[in-house]
């Protein structure tokens, strides 16, 4: 049986992989694979009307070698970044069951 944290795991380098290999080289995203990671896999967190501009600076937030692709290593970078700012920004709120002590 595998643990939450596991499974967090393995979803998010699935979701990578599904999305790098649709188009060219498998092991990295262009911009309209990033494209589609986004609207797919955070639709409840991508605004409806980013226009294409706004997926252009995405890429170019992500991709820190500036290669035109994002590879899995510049993915997980911002992604934990991600994760440090959900953190941060839920960190007061309370919990939704009292911890026992």
């Amino acid at each position: 049986m595998t643990s939450p944290l596991e499974e967090a795991l393995a979803t998010i380098i699935s979701s990578f992989q599904r999305h790098a290999e649709r188009f060219g080289d498998n092991y990295t995203l262009c911009q309209a694979e990033l494209k589609e990671l986004v609207q797919t896999e955070l639709p409840t967190w991508t605004p409806t009307g980013l226009r294409e501009c706004d997926y252009n600076k995405l890429m170019s937030v992500l991709d820190t070698n500036k290669d035109q692709q994002v590879d899995f290593a510049e993915y997980m970078n911002k992604l934990a970044c991600l994760c440090i700012y959900c953190h941060e920004y839920f960190k007061n709120c309370p919990p939704e069951t009292p911890c026992s002590q």
